[in-house]
């Protein structure tokens, strides 16, 4: 029975992903939500296993699979990061999986980090101390022309990059935040800065309730948002570089497009 199981989601994962027509050195960033994959009666591990087979040897042998292993419930704690022990919080079982293989490389941020495995990984051991902006894992995908797949969850609800746009931007409501925080490096725990763009705390701003929604339609309107003609597994792709160059004249057009509306509330006006 099992045997089959697997079988049956090899299939399954190998015709949704057929409609996106990946090349063999293609590099991929994962956002993923697999309560999709609940129909499965399989062990988690297994389905975890045969994800990242179909992903990485079957679609793209020859390129780099990134995920966000982002750790977030460290902000403002004093609890120690280890680049090598502290788990991803809230990012999904898949980039745990994946953060936890023996090949795999994870940048160095205690609040935003990413994690990948393949050829271009690499790219991640040396990144800013920043987690948007330029010089960051983010601004190197760019570099790179990774393409973002969304297996479970709309990219409108899943897609990080709209904030290295924001800081690169310079969008008036956020603000670079240093962070001191402590780390462990070379077996010695320490305290070293890191940054991060946060709104300001006495503001009005609020997020879109529609959140990235108007990026994608018009990602779509420009067929360049894929997503896969099976009912059974929603999955989504885009080429980041598209998605960046899109959001770029929008906030061009309007500084505050990323919110429901302009704050009358501006502790940055002087």
């Amino acid at each position: 029975m099992q045997i089959k199981l697997e079988k049956n989601l090899r299939e399954l994962l190998i015709q949704s992903f057929s409609d996106h027509k990946f090349k063999k050195n293609d590099n991929l960033f994962i956002a993923s939500d697999l309560s999709v994959l609940g129909k499965f009666k399989l062990p988690k591990k297994d389905k975890l296993k045969i994800l990242f087979d179909v992903i990485k040897n079957d679609l793209i042998p020859q390129g780099t699979l990134f995920v966000p292993t982002a750790s977030m419930n460290l902000c403002n704690k004093n609890i120690v990061f280890d680049i090598e022990k502290t788990p991803s919080n809230k990012m999904g079982a898949f980039s745990e999986f994946l953060r936890l293989k023996k090949k795999s490389i994870r940048s160095f941020h205690p609040y935003w980090s990413l994690s990948g495995i393949g050829p271009k990984a690499n790219i991640l051991n040396s990144v800013s101390r920043h987690s948007y902006g330029i010089g960051s894992p983010w601004s190197k995908f760019l570099d790179l022309n990774v393409k973002q797949v969304n297996i479970g969850i709309h990219p409108s609800r899943a897609v990080t990059l709209i904030h290295h746009v924001e800081t690169c931007v310079g969008v008036p409501y956020r603000y670079t935040k240093e962070f001191s925080h402590k780390i462990k490096k070379n077996n010695k725990i320490k305290t070293e800065n890191f940054y991060m763009s946060v709104f300001y705390k006495n503001t009005d701003s609020k997020k879109r309730i529609k959140l990235n929604e108007h990026y994608f339609n018009q990602l779509k309107k420009n067929t360049k948002l894929i997503s896969t003609t099976n009912n059974e597994l929603k999955i989504w792709s885009f080429e980041m570089n598209d998605f960046y160059n899109i959001a770029l004249d929008y906030f061009v057009k309007d500084i505050y497009n990323y919110l429901e509306c302009p704050p009358k509330l501006r502790p940055y006006t002087k």
